[in-house]
């Protein structure tokens, strides 16, 4: 019985996050200080390109990065795709307005 109750549980939790997983692109919404400083935030659909916020309360670029390079969030740069690994999508401070 507890085999199945801590089944169960762990069965929950991996559901409750693959149902609240950020499954959005990462374009920051550049509305706030803390954004323009970090500056570059990963493209979650295009690993070869990223998102650079400059304006505040302006749309970020996306850019892309140059030819056999992805964009690694951890370095917040381009790198050759042997020093590139998938990282865990995270929600931008804040998103653009739906339009």
């Amino acid at each position: 019985m507890k085999l199945q109750l801590a089944l169960c549980f762990v069965l929950s939790v991996v559901a409750y996050n693959l149902v609240h997983a950020y499954d959005k692109d990462g374009q920051p919404g550049c509305k706030t200080q803390e954004e323009l400083d970090i500056g570059t935030f990963r493209d979650n659909w295009d690993p070869t390109s990223y998102w650079k916020c400059e304006v505040l309360n302006e749309a970020a670029s996306r850019i892309k990065c140059p030819s056999e390079m992805g964009y690694l969030d951890s370095v917040k740069e381009c790198v050759d795709w042997e020093s590139w690994n998938w990282e865990e999508p995270v929600e931008p401070i804040s998103e653009p307005e739906d339009e």
